[in-house]
C-alpha cells in the first residue's frame, strides 16, 4: 500500500469514527446536559462518562472477538437501569424536601456510568462491524472516540451553563429528569 493510499485510508477511518460516535451518541447530549444543569459534580459526569463508555467499548470488543452480536433481549433489558433510576427519582419528588437523599447533585458516578451504558446499546450494535472492518485501525477508533467523549462533556457542559437552558433546567428540572430517564428506559426496554 503506497503512503497517500494509506494516509486516504486513515483520513476515512478517522471520519468514519467521528460519524459513528455521534450518530450513537446524539441522545447522550441531552443526558450530559441535564447532570451539568443540575450541576452533579463535573467529576462525576466526566468520570461516569469514560466509565460507562469504557463498558460499551469492552463489550464491542467481545462481541468482535466471539463475532457474536450481544442477544437483542439482553440489550433491551439495559432499559431497566434508566427506568429503575427515573422511578427513583420521581419518588424522590415527594419526599420533604432538605434531606440529603433529594439534593440532585448527589447523582454518583457508578448511575451516570449505568445510564451511559444503558443508552448505548446501540453503540454496540454499530461498532462491533465497525470495529471488524476496521480492525487493523482498531487504535486510531479508540484514541478518536476517547477524545470525543470529552468533546461530549465540553459540550454538554456549556449547554448546562448556558442561561436558557440553566433557566429551564432549575425551573423543571427536578420534575423533567425522572421523566427522561422513564422514557429513556421505556425506548430501550421496547424498541431496541
Amino acid at each position: 500500500m503506497l503512503a497517500s493510499e494509506r494516509v486516504n485510508a486513515t483520513a476515512a477511518v478517522a471520519t468514519a469514527s467521528v460519524t459513528t460516535f455521534a450518530a450513537t451518541n446524539i441522545d447522550d447530549i441531552v443526558l450530559l446536559t441535564l447532570f451539568f444543569a443540575r450541576r452533579v459534580p463535573t467529576r462525576n459526569i466526566v468520570a461516569g462518562q469514560y466509565l460507562g463508555f469504557l463498558a460499551i467499548i469492552l463489550l464491542s470488543c467481545a462481541g468482535l472477538l466471539a463475532t457474536l452480536a450481544i442477544p437483542h433481549p439482553w440489550t433491551r433489558a439495559l432499559g431497566l437501569v434508566p427506568l429503575a433510576l427515573g422511578l427513583k427519582h420521581l419518588v424522590l419528588l415527594f419526599r420533604p424536601h432538605g434531606t440529603e437523599a433529594t439534593q440532585p447533585d448527589r447523582q454518583s458516578l457508578i448511575s451516570i456510568a449505568l445510564v451511559t451504558l444503558s443508552n448505548g446499546a446501540d453503540n454496540v450494535a454499530v461498532y462491533i462491524p465497525f470495529f471488524s472492518v476496521n480492525r487493523q485501525h482498531i487504535f486510531l477508533i479508540l484514541t478518536s472516540y476517547a477524545s470525543l467523549v470529552a468533546l461530549w462533556c465540553i459540550i454538554g457542559k456549556w449547554l448546562g451553563n448556558h442561561p436558557m437552558i440553566l433557566n429551564a433546567v432549575n425551573r423543571a428540572g427536578t420534575i423533567l429528569v425522572p421523566f427522561v430517564f422513564i422514557a429513556l428506559g421505556v425506548r430501550i426496554l421496547l424498541f431496541r
